[in-house]
C-alpha cells in the first residue's frame, strides 16, 4: 500500500506527509469500492496497483463534482471484470 500512496502523492505533486492518513483511507475506500464491483485486485501487479491509484485519484479530484467515472477507468474496470469471468469459466471447465 505504501507504493500506491507514493504514486498517489507524486501524481498530486505532494511531498509532505500531513495528509497521509486521509489519503490512506481514501485509497482503502477505493479498494473496497472496486471489490464491491466484483473485482479482486492483486496489488503486486503493476496494472492493478495503477488502477487502484487512478481510481483513488479520480475520487479525490472529483469528490465535490457530480461527474461520471472517466472512460479510461471504466474500460479498465470492465476489462478486469471480463478477465475474472474468463478465469472462473476456465476453472469450471
Amino acid at each position: 500500500m505504501d507504493t500506491i500512496l507514493s504514486l498517489f502523492k507524486i501524481d498530486l505533486g505532494i511531498t509532505h506527509n500531513l495528509r497521509d492518513s486521509f489519503f490512506i483511507e481514501l485509497i482503502n475506500s477505493s479498494l473496497f469500492e472496486i471489490e464491491r464491483k466484483g473485482i479482486s485486485l492483486d496489488l503486486s501487479r503493476s496494472d492493478d496497483a495503477m488502477l487502484l491509484c487512478d481510481y483513488a485519484l479520480w475520487t479525490y479530484r472529483k469528490r465535490q463534482e457530480d461527474v461520471g467515472l472517466s472512460r479510461n477507468i471504466q474500460h479498465r474496470l470492465r476489462n478486469r471484470i471480463i478477465e475474472e469471468r474468463i478465469a472462473k469459466q476456465d476453472a469450471i471447465t
